[in-house]
């Protein structure tokens, strides 16, 4: 029997940041990646990045890959998105989770700051196996945190109602 993770709130904002829901991406169970909810980060309909939450507790997400992934364009870099655009996701994430696991590599300042500005906890930093698809990105070690959702003020004032996103359909991905 086949099963679909369920639709996101629409709407999620923080502040000046729109998530616009893309879909969900299959995961792939031979390899420890499971489906993943796929965002774009948006500021005034500017497409800046993009979020992922990852649905699942393999080895890889725990230790390695994180339950929360994002990236910001460069030219964006240095204005908080990331940490914005995590906060705006509290509502979907503490539908599947009183806590999340966040990672960085230990030389990616911008990314660890992001995170401990979000009031996660760190936990450790563990070396990336070779076989684990972040090896192949160029991860050696993964510092891992432990974001809290119920520390967060009543999701830190995220809304989850109508945001100024555009059209576009929404896609959903069987599971087996």
């Amino acid at each position: 029997m086949k099963s679909l993770l369920p639709e996101p709130p629409e709407g999620l904002t923080y502040e000046d940041v729109s998530l616009f829901y893309v879909g969900v991406m299959p995961g792939d169970e031979n390899r420890g990646i499971v489906p993943y909810y796929h965002h774009r980060i948006l500021v005034d309909s500017a497409d800046v990045g993009h979020i992922n939450f990852k649905v699942g507790d393999t080895d890889h997400v725990r230790l390695y890959a994180g339950h929360v992934g994002f990236s910001v364009k460069p030219v964006y870099r240095g204005h908080g998105y990331a940490g914005k655009a995590c906060r705006a996701l509290t509502p979907l994430l503490a539908r599947h989770y009183d806590d999340v696991i966040l990672t960085a590599d230990p030389e990616n300042l911008a990314s660890r700051r992001t995170i401990e500005g979000l009031g996660a906890c760190f936990e450790n930093e563990v070396p990336v196996p070779l076989d684990d698809p972040q090896a192949a990105s160029g991860s050696r070690f993964k510092r891992r945190y432990r974001w809290n959702l119920s520390k967060v003020p009543r999701f830190a004032s995220a809304t989850f109602g109508a945001a100024n996103v555009p059209e576009s359909p929404q896609a959903n991905v069987s599971l087996a």
